[in-house]
């Protein structure tokens, strides 16, 4: 990967938070500055400064001797950030409605275009990137900023973001920030949370079926399951 100098800090904390949301580094995984150094080419000094971003985020531990661990992430953590963002979220919907600005719902609508766009061509990166601009830019609508910095700490720090890597979760996803749009242009506070409670509830359930599957995948001492699959 070529590393553009100018920003090496911030392209070593991207690299390495999207290796860890995508489970390319597990928990439990050392980072060590010297070897992450030799692999990407550059000097330790922004290896440093990414890993002590990745701590704050909650990615990372650092212990005594400074030594950095991917902080494990199991279906425990998942079922506690998708039980708080169910509860948050669709509140933050509700107010939204009652305090939507027509420029708020244009760049909304702007932003569920770009979303759609990049779903069709399968442009998964710029995908995810969207997806959290969508949904922040809906939840910023309601004007609870204190609400909004809350929420928005649940996206950091945890991989939210697995199960639209999951095949067909894209498409399934946006039939569910579809339902959403129509909510919100209709003005239906309740049947906006209502819709974001489903989709949040959907995607933390087909995280947690993921995380399942690849805990049975390592145990020796498991067998498959049948008679599952991703709704």
């Amino acid at each position: 990967m070529q590393i553009r100098r100018e920003t090496l800090g911030a392209q070593v904390y991207d690299l390495l938070r999207d290796r860890i949301l995508r489970g390319e580094l597990a928990g439990g995984s050392r980072l060590a500055q010297g070897p992450l150094s030799e692999e990407i080419g550059i000097s330790r000094i922004p290896i440093r400064d990414a890993l002590k971003r990745l701590e704050s985020d909650g990615l990372v531990v650092c212990d005594e001797i400074g030594r950095y661990t991917v902080v494990p992430f199991d279906a425990r953590d998942a079922d506690e950030i998708y039980a708080i963002r169910r509860r948050l979220e669709p509140y933050a919907v509700e107010k939204a409605v009652e305090a939507m600005t027509p420029e708020a719902m244009s760049d909304i609508e702007s932003l569920f275009d770009d979303l759609s766009k990049a779903a069709r061509r399968r442009q998964i990166d710029r995908y995810i990137e969207l997806n959290i601009n969508f949904h922040m830019a809906i939840y910023e609508a309601s004007g609870m900023s204190r609400l909004v910095r809350i929420i928005r700490g649940l996206y950091v720090g945890v991989p939210p973001l697995t199960p639209i890597l999951l095949e067909g979760r894209i498409g399934r996803s946006q039939q569910e920030h579809e339902e959403i749009m129509k909510r919100l242009a209709a003005h239906d506070g309740a049947g906006a949370a209502q819709a974001m409670d489903r989709h949040i509830g959907n995607a933390g359930a087909e995280l947690r079926k993921t995380m399942e599957v690849a805990v049975d995948h390592k145990s020796p001492t498991k067998t498959k399951r049948r008679g599952r699959g991703h709704g």
